[in-house]
């Protein structure tokens, strides 16, 4: 059998998980490729001491892997929500029981958590030593994509073991198609707008225009080239969106990329960028993003080193070359909408 490990919360669960979309969609993509949902519910341990929580988590781990059986194989999504200290030797004794464990890297946090000033040296350490002992004894390992595959390679992982997801699938109900789109319509951010995730915002050039969508943004210091929009659930978002790109971009500066969460985009994928391309709209990135290879490939979007490169960019860009760009993210954006990235880095294990 096939399971996929589906982590709730006794309490409150619908406000813990609330929006979060990624990890949704997954659950919905592995169901339709015959997946179960194994489920682990927890107590809310938030409010329990550190010795109590992870003994609560453990003992709700080893109750849900006591159910499965040699021969199963159990999909987990990556940090998970409920990670105890024992969670390592927990897999290890289900690996040894006949059990696959496989794992979709949502985050690898020792490539951005462990970097914040913010965060205590003891949980820096914890966090390191989690991840690299669980990954490390995982069967297999689905990662963002090259850049981040050969990250883990270099951490003692076995390159056999990681295949590659190319971007994040993202679906969307009810799928209207963007209509008579151009380059010239403001450029598109979506997402945490707060100053220590994109300070970049309050520090732009005065052309292009930009249409700002999410939480954190502080509109007293809006420009006279940015338009607020509020924020959105995210099945309502797509469809809400309005504009000629779409710009994945993080840090306090419009020159590069800096900073804790820009560094951390030359690993990752940014789910926006799969929220943009799903909704119709090639994509803008930086030039040193791990993206900027799969925008390249799929020639579904423009890359620039900064964004004081971006008007004239699109300045030279031909209406017609901005017509191929529409009709690559017409296909990339299908597949995505389809959960066809995440079908296919599946299809390369023997599910």
């Amino acid at each position: 059998m096939k399971y996929y490990l589906k982590e709730e919360f006794l309490k409150d669960k619908n406000i813990k998980n609330a929006g979060n979309k990624a990890r949704n969609d997954v659950e919905e993509i592995v169901k339709k490729e015959g997946f179960s949902p194994l489920l682990l519910t927890v107590e809310d341990w938030y409010k329990m001491s550190t010795i109590k929580a992870q003994q609560h988590k453990s003992k709700a781990l080893a109750q849900a892997f006591s159910r499965l059986k040699s021969g199963d194989q159990l999909l987990i999504q990556f940090p998970m929500l409920h990670h105890s200290f024992f969670t390592t030797c927990l897999v290890k004794k289900l690996q040894a029981r006949g059990v696959k464990v496989y794992f979709i890297i949502h985050d690898l946090e020792v490539l951005r958590y462990v970097n914040l000033n913010t965060v205590p040296l003891k949980h820096k350490i914890r966090v390191q030593l989690q991840e690299s002992s669980l990954l490390k004894v995982a069967d297999g390992l689905i990662a963002h994509n090259p850049i981040m595959k050969s990250v883990l390679v270099n951490k003692g992982i076995s390159e056999q073991k990681i295949v590659s997801l190319g971007i994040f699938d993202y679906l969307i109900p009810d799928f209207q198609e963007k209509e008579e789109l151009s380059k010239d319509q403001p450029i598109i951010v979506a997402g945490n707008l707060a100053q220590e995730k994109a300070g970049y915002l309050y520090d732009l050039p005065s052309s292009p225009a930009y249409n700002l969508y999410g939480v954190g943004f502080d509109e007293t210091r809006k420009l006279a080239n940015q338009e607020y929009f509020g924020s959105f659930l995210p099945d309502e978002l797509p469809a809400a969106l309005s504009g000629g790109f779409g710009l994945v971009w993080d840090g306090d500066s419009s020159e590069t990329c800096s900073g804790v969460f820009g560094e951390y985009l030359r690993y990752n994928n940014s789910h926006k960028a799969s929220l943009y391309l799903a909704a119709g709209f090639p994509l803008v990135v930086w030039k040193q993003s791990a993206l900027s290879s799969f925008v390249l490939e799929n020639q579904c979007g423009i890359v620039v080193e900064s964004l004081h490169d971006l008007a004239q960019v699109i300045e030279q860009l031909t209406q017609n070359d901005y017509q191929k760009l529409l009709k690559n993210v017409r296909s990339v954006g299908q597949k995505i909408r389809k959960g066809n990235y995440l079908h296919t880095a599946l299809s390369q294990y023997e599910f």
